[in-house]
């Protein structure tokens, strides 16, 4: 079974997957862009060190367009349909930081065809999100 392609009969509880990406301060610009979301925290360096951050914050809604990543191409990959997603946003994430996104296996729903992924989110030993994602595993 190749990463990205798990089928319901192959995965088990403790699959895992996860990918590195440093998030550039233009993907933060261009989420900005897409989702209209120009709040000056995640857009203006003197307003978000104001508010004591280092840097403007990454949006917490492009953390979780990357966990979203990880199940559509990673686990389970193509055959997934996203269910639900939640996330908690434990700590800010910068532009310029390196995060780990993680999932791993929690529980198998035969009757629904559904798997329960446990998501991480992290920047070094960090702890950035975590979250949960219910997902539907099809059949082609």
């Amino acid at each position: 079974m190749t990463a990205g392609d798990w089928t319901l009969e192959t995965l088990v509880v403790g699959t895992s997957a996860s990918f590195e990406r440093c998030i550039e301060a233009a993907d933060v610009d261009t989420f900005a862009r897409l989702s209209g979301d120009s709040n000056p925290l995640h857009m203006e360096v003197a307003f978000a060190q104001a508010l004591g951050h280092r840097d403007r914050v990454v949006h917490g809604a492009l953390l979780t367009a990357l966990a979203s990543q990880l199940v559509g191409v990673h686990l389970p990959g193509r055959r997934s349909f996203l269910l639900s997603l939640k996330m908690d946003y434990v700590a800010p994430t910068y532009p310029g930081d390196i995060v780990v996104v993680s999932g791993n296996v929690r529980s198998i729903h035969l009757s629904q065809r559904a798997v329960m992924i446990k998501l991480t989110i992290t920047c070094g030993d960090e702890l950035r999100a975590r979250g949960t994602a219910m997902v539907r595993v099809e059949l082609r």
